[in-house]
């Protein structure tokens, strides 16, 4: 069984997806709102990937978000990193552009992506 986790505090996107992937018996989902402890979560759990979630507002912006994914990459090579990042912050979106370019994250998307959408591509890392 594959483990992802979402780091993330927009609870309605982490209980849709859970509901959307709930059939899936090769995965499961851990949610944790707790960016200072996402290094922990990824670890206990063994994940193979991680959705961490870039706030519009307040100290977990994309900016933090990338510092977060830099020390990640290099306490868990093995884990992707998905960036989820606001579509109208442009400096935000370059810098997500330009640290998936250089492999400091596997991808990103944007909010305003579909839950269906969100789930393919969890299920394709």
């Amino acid at each position: 069984m594959q483990t992802i986790v979402l780091i993330m505090q927009r609870k309605l996107i982490a209980q849709r997806l859970t509901q959307k992937l709930c059939g899936n018996p090769d995965l499961h989902l851990v949610c944790d709102p707790d960016y200072a402890h996402a290094d922990d979560v990824i670890q206990s759990h063994e994940a193979k990937a991680a959705l961490i979630e870039a706030t519009e507002e307040g100290a977990y912006g994309t900016s933090y978000c990338l510092t977060l994914c830099a020390w990640l990459k290099e306490l868990l090579p093995a884990c992707k990193l998905l960036l989820m990042c606001p579509e109208h912050d442009k400096a935000g979106v370059t810098k997500a552009m330009e640290a998936k370019r250089e492999g400091r994250i596997y991808d990103f998307v944007f909010y305003d992506a579909s839950i269906d959408y969100l789930a393919s591509k969890l299920l394709s890392l």
